[in-house]
Protein backbone atom coordinates (compact mmCIF):
# COMPACT_ATOMS: atom_id res chain seq x y z
CA UNK A 1 0.00 0.00 0.00
CA UNK A 2 1.10 3.49 -0.77
CA UNK A 3 2.12 5.93 1.67
CA UNK A 4 -0.13 8.87 2.36
CA UNK A 5 1.36 12.26 2.79
CA UNK A 6 -0.09 13.48 5.08
CA UNK A 7 0.84 17.20 4.85
CA UNK A 8 -0.25 17.03 1.41
CA UNK A 9 -3.29 15.86 2.18
CA UNK A 10 -4.00 18.32 4.69
CA UNK A 11 -3.16 21.20 2.49
CA UNK A 12 -5.90 20.11 -0.13
CA UNK A 13 -8.59 19.53 2.29
CA UNK A 14 -7.99 22.74 3.83
CA UNK A 15 -8.55 24.62 0.48
CA UNK A 16 -11.84 22.49 -0.40
CA UNK A 17 -12.43 23.18 2.97
CA UNK A 18 -12.24 26.75 2.72
CA UNK A 19 -13.42 27.40 -0.76
CA UNK A 20 -16.41 25.26 -0.90
CA UNK A 21 -18.78 26.86 1.70
CA UNK A 22 -17.59 30.33 0.19
CA UNK A 23 -19.12 29.18 -3.39
CA UNK A 24 -21.80 28.05 -2.23
CA UNK A 25 -22.76 30.87 0.17
CA UNK A 26 -22.20 33.02 -2.58
CA UNK A 27 -25.19 31.38 -4.38
CA UNK A 28 -27.70 31.46 -1.67
CA UNK A 29 -29.47 34.80 -2.36
CA UNK A 30 -30.83 32.78 -5.80
CA UNK A 31 -32.46 30.66 -3.87
CA UNK A 32 -34.92 33.34 -2.44
CA UNK A 33 -34.77 36.16 -5.46
CA UNK A 34 -38.48 37.48 -5.53
CA UNK A 35 -40.12 39.44 -2.55
CA UNK A 36 -43.97 39.97 -2.04
CA UNK A 37 -45.04 42.34 0.76
CA UNK A 38 -47.05 45.31 1.93
CA UNK A 39 -47.84 47.25 4.77
CA UNK A 40 -48.77 51.15 6.16
CA UNK A 41 -47.45 53.96 6.70
CA UNK A 42 -48.41 58.04 6.36
CA UNK A 43 -47.64 60.52 3.50
CA UNK A 44 -47.60 64.60 3.77
CA UNK A 45 -47.72 66.71 0.36
CA UNK A 46 -46.33 69.75 -0.49
CA UNK A 47 -48.25 71.93 -3.23
CA UNK A 48 -49.32 75.51 -3.60
CA UNK A 49 -51.83 74.98 -0.25
CA UNK A 50 -50.60 74.17 2.91
CA UNK A 51 -46.69 73.42 3.79
CA UNK A 52 -44.46 74.38 0.58
CA UNK A 53 -40.68 73.45 -1.26
CA UNK A 54 -38.05 75.83 -0.77
CA UNK A 55 -34.09 76.07 -0.13
CA UNK A 56 -35.06 77.37 3.84
CA UNK A 57 -37.23 74.59 4.68
CA UNK A 58 -35.25 71.69 3.74
CA UNK A 59 -37.40 70.94 0.61
CA UNK A 60 -40.36 70.88 2.76
CA UNK A 61 -38.83 68.98 5.93
CA UNK A 62 -39.61 71.83 8.38
CA UNK A 63 -43.61 72.72 7.16
CA UNK A 64 -44.08 68.83 7.95
CA UNK A 65 -47.38 68.61 10.47
CA UNK A 66 -48.40 65.70 12.12
CA UNK A 67 -52.04 67.01 12.11
CA UNK A 68 -51.91 66.76 7.77
CA UNK A 69 -50.27 63.62 7.71
CA UNK A 70 -52.10 60.70 6.03
CA UNK A 71 -52.98 57.06 5.33
CA UNK A 72 -50.32 55.34 2.93
CA UNK A 73 -50.77 52.02 1.38
CA UNK A 74 -47.87 50.52 -0.15
CA UNK A 75 -47.64 46.94 -1.73
CA UNK A 76 -44.44 45.82 -3.73
CA UNK A 77 -42.41 43.40 -5.55
CA UNK A 78 -38.56 42.82 -5.75
CA UNK A 79 -36.20 41.05 -7.38
CA UNK A 80 -32.52 40.21 -6.82
CA UNK A 81 -30.41 40.68 -9.59
CA UNK A 82 -27.44 40.13 -7.35
CA UNK A 83 -26.82 40.62 -3.25
CA UNK A 84 -26.72 44.44 -4.05
CA UNK A 85 -28.28 45.24 -6.64
CA UNK A 86 -32.31 44.82 -6.27
CA UNK A 87 -35.51 46.18 -8.42
CA UNK A 88 -38.59 46.60 -6.85
CA UNK A 89 -42.33 47.44 -8.46
CA UNK A 90 -44.36 49.62 -6.01
CA UNK A 91 -48.50 50.51 -6.17
CA UNK A 92 -49.34 52.87 -3.42
CA UNK A 93 -52.85 54.40 -2.61
CA UNK A 94 -52.35 57.37 -0.24
CA UNK A 95 -54.78 60.51 0.86
CA UNK A 96 -53.50 64.00 1.41
CA UNK A 97 -54.42 66.95 3.01
CA UNK A 98 -53.56 70.53 4.01
CA UNK A 99 -54.80 74.26 4.38
CA UNK A 100 -52.90 78.11 4.89
CA UNK A 101 -54.33 78.18 8.03
CA UNK A 102 -51.63 79.14 10.16
CA UNK A 103 -48.84 79.20 7.36
CA UNK A 104 -46.85 82.10 5.94
CA UNK A 105 -49.95 82.82 3.47
CA UNK A 106 -53.34 82.52 4.94
CA UNK A 107 -55.43 82.50 1.40
CA UNK A 108 -58.58 80.94 2.94
CA UNK A 109 -57.73 77.55 0.84
CA UNK A 110 -57.72 73.67 1.97
CA UNK A 111 -57.82 70.59 0.40
CA UNK A 112 -58.10 66.72 1.04
CA UNK A 113 -56.36 64.61 -2.18
CA UNK A 114 -56.44 61.07 -2.99
CA UNK A 115 -53.37 60.25 -5.17
CA UNK A 116 -52.29 56.42 -6.24
CA UNK A 117 -48.80 55.78 -7.47
CA UNK A 118 -47.17 52.98 -9.55
CA UNK A 119 -43.51 53.31 -10.13
CA UNK A 120 -40.43 50.97 -10.57
CA UNK A 121 -37.01 51.55 -8.87
CA UNK A 122 -33.23 50.57 -8.72
CA UNK A 123 -31.76 49.71 -5.21
CA UNK A 124 -28.52 49.80 -4.26
CA UNK A 125 -27.38 48.28 -0.38
CA UNK A 126 -24.36 49.79 0.85
CA UNK A 127 -25.00 47.39 3.49
CA UNK A 128 -25.67 44.20 1.91
CA UNK A 129 -27.77 41.13 3.42
CA UNK A 130 -24.73 38.76 2.99
CA UNK A 131 -21.70 39.41 4.72
CA UNK A 132 -18.31 39.01 2.33
CA UNK A 133 -16.12 36.72 4.54
CA UNK A 134 -13.03 35.87 3.40
CA UNK A 135 -12.23 31.94 3.44
CA UNK A 136 -10.48 31.73 6.52
CA UNK A 137 -13.22 33.99 8.32
CA UNK A 138 -16.16 31.80 7.18
CA UNK A 139 -15.42 29.38 10.31
CA UNK A 140 -15.15 29.53 14.14
CA UNK A 141 -14.93 26.41 16.39
CA UNK A 142 -18.24 25.67 15.97
CA UNK A 143 -18.46 25.26 12.60
CA UNK A 144 -19.69 27.56 9.40
CA UNK A 145 -20.63 31.46 10.29
CA UNK A 146 -24.30 32.57 9.14
CA UNK A 147 -23.27 34.64 6.38
CA UNK A 148 -26.64 36.45 6.89
CA UNK A 149 -26.78 40.03 8.24
CA UNK A 150 -29.28 41.19 10.92
CA UNK A 151 -29.79 44.29 9.21
CA UNK A 152 -29.27 45.80 5.72
CA UNK A 153 -29.45 49.64 4.18
CA UNK A 154 -30.04 50.56 1.04
CA UNK A 155 -30.73 54.01 -1.59
CA UNK A 156 -33.33 53.98 -3.97
CA UNK A 157 -33.95 55.80 -6.99
CA UNK A 158 -36.87 55.05 -9.86
CA UNK A 159 -39.66 57.03 -11.65
CA UNK A 160 -43.51 56.05 -12.35
CA UNK A 161 -47.16 57.70 -12.84
CA UNK A 162 -49.18 59.23 -10.18
CA UNK A 163 -52.86 59.72 -10.50
CA UNK A 164 -54.14 62.11 -7.75
CA UNK A 165 -58.23 63.69 -7.31
CA UNK A 166 -58.95 66.39 -5.27
CA UNK A 167 -61.38 68.65 -3.66
CA UNK A 168 -59.56 71.67 -2.94
CA UNK A 169 -62.27 74.46 -0.63
CA UNK A 170 -61.86 78.26 -0.58
CA UNK A 171 -63.31 80.59 1.99
CA UNK A 172 -62.61 83.54 -0.17
CA UNK A 173 -63.49 84.41 -3.38
CA UNK A 174 -61.14 82.54 -6.50
CA UNK A 175 -59.20 85.16 -8.68
CA UNK A 176 -59.88 83.27 -12.44
CA UNK A 177 -56.51 84.76 -13.68
CA UNK A 178 -54.09 83.33 -11.04
CA UNK A 179 -56.26 80.40 -9.51
CA UNK A 180 -56.30 77.13 -11.75
CA UNK A 181 -58.55 74.33 -10.33
CA UNK A 182 -57.91 70.71 -11.62
CA UNK A 183 -59.80 67.67 -9.63
CA UNK A 184 -58.39 64.96 -11.61
CA UNK A 185 -54.42 64.74 -12.60
CA UNK A 186 -52.31 62.61 -14.25
CA UNK A 187 -48.17 62.82 -13.39
CA UNK A 188 -44.64 61.56 -13.80
CA UNK A 189 -42.87 61.44 -9.95
CA UNK A 190 -39.05 60.37 -9.35
CA UNK A 191 -39.00 58.77 -5.99
CA UNK A 192 -36.09 58.58 -4.11
CA UNK A 193 -35.07 58.21 -0.84
CA UNK A 194 -33.35 55.12 1.94
CA UNK A 195 -34.63 52.11 3.41
CA UNK A 196 -33.68 49.58 6.53
CA UNK A 197 -34.48 46.31 6.18
CA UNK A 198 -34.63 43.56 9.65
CA UNK A 199 -33.98 39.84 7.92
CA UNK A 200 -36.45 37.54 10.76
CA UNK A 201 -34.91 34.20 8.38
CA UNK A 202 -34.47 32.96 5.02
CA UNK A 203 -38.60 33.89 4.47
CA UNK A 204 -39.24 36.63 6.54
CA UNK A 205 -38.52 40.75 7.06
CA UNK A 206 -39.39 43.54 7.93
CA UNK A 207 -38.96 46.89 5.97
CA UNK A 208 -38.91 50.81 6.92
CA UNK A 209 -38.70 53.57 3.71
CA UNK A 210 -38.29 56.88 4.03
CA UNK A 211 -39.08 58.56 0.33
CA UNK A 212 -39.29 61.57 -1.01
CA UNK A 213 -41.12 62.29 -4.56
CA UNK A 214 -41.05 64.58 -7.21
CA UNK A 215 -43.37 65.42 -9.51
CA UNK A 216 -43.61 66.62 -12.77
CA UNK A 217 -47.07 67.84 -12.22
CA UNK A 218 -48.10 71.09 -9.92
CA UNK A 219 -51.98 69.84 -9.45
CA UNK A 220 -51.65 66.83 -6.85
CA UNK A 221 -53.76 68.91 -4.40
CA UNK A 222 -55.87 69.84 -6.94
CA UNK A 223 -54.61 73.32 -7.42
CA UNK A 224 -52.05 75.83 -9.18
CA UNK A 225 -51.62 79.51 -8.96
CA UNK A 226 -49.91 80.70 -11.88
CA UNK A 227 -48.41 83.88 -10.37
CA UNK A 228 -46.41 82.38 -7.21
CA UNK A 229 -45.87 78.78 -7.53
CA UNK A 230 -42.61 78.23 -8.64
CA UNK A 231 -42.04 75.02 -7.73
CA UNK A 232 -43.99 71.30 -8.41
CA UNK A 233 -45.45 69.27 -6.44
CA UNK A 234 -43.92 66.56 -4.08
CA UNK A 235 -44.53 64.12 -1.43
CA UNK A 236 -43.39 62.26 1.13
CA UNK A 237 -43.72 58.56 2.21
CA UNK A 238 -43.05 57.09 5.77
CA UNK A 239 -43.71 53.55 5.59
CA UNK A 240 -43.11 49.93 7.44
CA UNK A 241 -43.72 46.70 5.89
CA UNK A 242 -43.76 43.30 5.92
CA UNK A 243 -41.68 41.39 3.02
CA UNK A 244 -42.02 37.37 2.01
CA UNK A 245 -39.41 36.06 -0.04
CA UNK A 246 -40.59 33.46 -2.86
CA UNK A 247 -38.46 30.32 -3.55
CA UNK A 248 -37.17 30.31 -6.77
CA UNK A 249 -36.17 27.70 -9.52
CA UNK A 250 -32.77 27.47 -11.09
CA UNK A 251 -34.61 28.91 -14.59
CA UNK A 252 -34.70 32.02 -11.57
CA UNK A 253 -38.70 31.73 -12.21
CA UNK A 254 -40.73 31.70 -8.59
CA UNK A 255 -40.75 27.82 -7.87
CA UNK A 256 -44.96 28.16 -8.36
CA UNK A 257 -44.55 29.35 -11.80
CA UNK A 258 -42.33 26.89 -12.96
CA UNK A 259 -44.11 23.14 -13.77
CA UNK A 260 -40.80 21.80 -13.87
CA UNK A 261 -39.46 22.28 -10.94
CA UNK A 262 -42.07 21.47 -9.55
CA UNK A 263 -42.79 18.16 -11.23
CA UNK A 264 -39.39 17.31 -10.14
CA UNK A 265 -39.20 18.14 -6.64
CA UNK A 266 -42.23 16.15 -6.42
CA UNK A 267 -40.15 12.85 -7.49
CA UNK A 268 -37.22 13.94 -5.35
CA UNK A 269 -40.27 13.74 -2.39
CA UNK A 270 -41.53 10.25 -3.65
CA UNK A 271 -37.55 8.78 -3.84
CA UNK A 272 -37.38 9.99 -0.10
CA UNK A 273 -41.01 8.52 0.92
CA UNK A 274 -41.84 6.03 -0.79
CA UNK A 275 -45.25 4.74 -0.42
CA UNK A 276 -45.60 0.95 1.26
CA UNK A 277 -47.15 -1.51 -0.86
CA UNK A 278 -50.81 -2.27 0.62
CA UNK A 279 -50.92 -5.25 2.14
CA UNK A 280 -54.00 -8.20 0.92
CA UNK A 281 -56.14 -7.07 3.54
CA UNK A 282 -56.01 -3.46 3.01
CA UNK A 283 -56.36 -4.18 -0.81
CA UNK A 284 -59.40 -5.97 -0.50
CA UNK A 285 -61.05 -3.52 1.90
Amino acid sequence: MAKIDHVKLSVVLAILFCCMPEQVNGQRWKLRRYEVGGGIGVTQVFGDIGGTIDKENWLGLKDIKIDETRLAIPLFVRYKLDPVYVVKVNTILAFGNGTDKDSRNDRGRSYKTMLFEFSAQAEYYFIAEERRYKSAAMFNRRGMINNYMSFNAYGFLGIGGVYSRANVTFTQDINPEIDNIKRNNLGIAFPFGVGLKYIIDDRWLVNAELGYRYSVTDYIEGYKQTRDSKYSDVYYFLTFSVGYRLETSRRGLPSFLDKEYRKTRSKNRNKRNPQKPKSKKEAIH
